[in-house]
């Protein structure tokens, strides 16, 4: 398949820098973006990568040739840069993250002027600009042919863009989150905390964060560089500095972030990950018990999240929508239904109140909360939710082509049994389910089991991997 590492889906581009992600590719699709927005303002944001300043000079350079205004806001998270498109009334934003991917890749996220990713529509309209403006080159006998195409709308030099650089943006997400908070509370508990920061985007904004919660902080990985020290993926396995952290210093609790602070693992204090899901789950429990009335209330996660989370929304009474995998659609169930929380399995805490995206920070001072005013500890707290098993695996793909006779074999093996097909192939047991799909960031494709016990899902996965 070429360009394999080259990935272009609803949840952007991704792609390894020096292979299939070059600063021509950046800069195509900033062009398009530019000409999508019409010329408009742009809010861009980066997180630490080692080749942020490759891709951000190709995607300044395309804004520009656009007439974009350009806010430049640095180094901030993903949901940083997506609640100030909608705090700045921009016309939209452009994070340059590769979120959880190995140090080798970057890309582009594409952020609508609601603060939310543009959903599946709206990115086909920049795929079809993309293709088109491919197929002009190759095509096209000068570049004159290709600046008059059409594809790109190239301003005359007296219309170029602009850019400014704003450097509030991290304080103004956090006084954001500070004010939905009972510090009093959080600060009596005098907790103390390790976090984990990736070396990226957290090791900026987490010092903030904590010196205005009053919460005694350690940070590990915390210069933001982009020289990850461990896999940027939050997983068990790589957090084994975190662990050994919050045993040394006898921590209440330890915080994990992938480089653009979107996602969110957790450590107990004994130094035991509860798992990703977990945290969206722990999150939105403690909301819908400072809710003042939660039943009825809408709470919505993708296919792929523990069935912890609707057991929590049931003893509320809340309302429960499940949608397919990508942030964007999770983010679109909460905008349309007025919401008050809800998120990924993979550590992904959406607050609306807060944001309309995966906020690690917002997801870390919230559970810190819960935390102070149970006056628990925290595997007590999580000893008070449903505890399923989950299993995540991954196969590396050569080609697209792969993908359907893997999906086919789910659903003939399991023909007898209720299948979900909303995306990929979910297969529902009484008990346990079985969700295989294909990644939307990466090529591969993810087999996720869930069942009271780990030999299940073990077994869900092993008869069909």
């Amino acid at each position: 398949m070429a360009n394999t590492s080259l990935k272009i889906t609803v949840a952007g581009i991704r792609g390894k820098i020096g292979e299939s992600l070059l600063p021509t590719v950046a800069l195509d699709f900033a062009e398009i973006f530019g000409t999508y927005i019409k010329g408009q303002t742009v809010i861009l944001g980066t997180e630490t990568r080692l080749s942020t300043a490759i891709i951000k000079s190709a995607v300044i350079s395309g804004l520009l040739a656009t007439g974009c205004k350009i806010i430049d806001i640095g180094i901030v998270s993903t949901p940083t840069t997506q609640l100030m498109v909608k705090h700045l009334k921009a016309a939209g934003g452009i994070m340059i993250s590769a979120s959880h991917n190995p140090i080798m890749w970057n890309g582009l996220k594409f952020i609508s002027p609601q603060g939310i990713f543009l959903d599946e529509q709206q990115m086909q309209q920049i795929f079809d600009l993309y293709y088109g403006l491919q197929d002009i080159k190759r095509k096209a006998a000068s570049n004159e042919e290709i600046a008059q195409s059409g594809f790109i709308s190239y301003k005359e030099v007296t219309k170029v863009g602009s850019i400014e650089t704003f450097d509030q943006a991290n304080n103004i997400h956090i006084d954001r989150i500070i004010q939905h908070l009972d510090l009093p509370a959080i600060q009596r508990a005098k907790l103390k905390v390790v976090v984990d920061c990736c070396n990226g985007a957290g090791a900026v904004m987490n010092p903030i964060l904590f010196n205005k919660l009053g919460v005694e902080a350690i940070f590990i990985n915390d210069k933001p560089d982009g020289n990850f020290q461990r896999g940027p993926e939050p997983l068990p396995e790589n957090l084994t500095d975190l662990k050994a952290a919050v045993l040394k210093n006898q921590a209440n609790i330890g915080f994990a972030q992938d480089p653009d602070a979107d996602r969110l693992a957790i450590v107990n204090e004994k130094g035991e990950p509860i798992g990703e899901d977990y945290t969206l789950v722990l999150a939105m429990k403690y909301i819908l018990e400072k809710h003042p009335n939660p039943e009825g209330k809408v709470v919505a996660t993708n296919l792929s999240t523990t069935r912890a989370f609707d057991d929590v929304a049931n003893q509320f009474k809340a309302k429960i929508i499940h949608t397919k995998i990508g942030e964007v659609n999770v983010s679109k169930a909460l905008l349309d239904n007025d919401s008050i929380v809800g998120g990924e399995g993979n550590g992904g805490v959406i607050i609306p109140f807060i944001g309309l995206g995966r906020d690690s920070l917002a997801g870390m001072s919230f559970i810190l909360e819960y935390l102070a005013k149970s006056q628990k500890k925290l595997s007590e707290l999580v000893a008070q939710i449903p505890i399923y098993k989950v299993v995540k695996r991954k196969k590396e793909l050569t080609s697209n082509d792969e993908i359907k006779p893997i999906l086919d074999k789910v659903k003939k093996y399991f023909q007898n049994e209720t299948i979900n097909e909303v995306d990929g192939i979910k297969v529902i047991f009484k008990d346990s389910w079985l969700h295989v799909r294909a990644s939307n960031t990466e090529p591969i494709i993810r087999y996720f089991a869930e069942a009271k016990d780990l030999q299940r899902a073990n077994e869900l996965i092993d008869c069909i991997f």
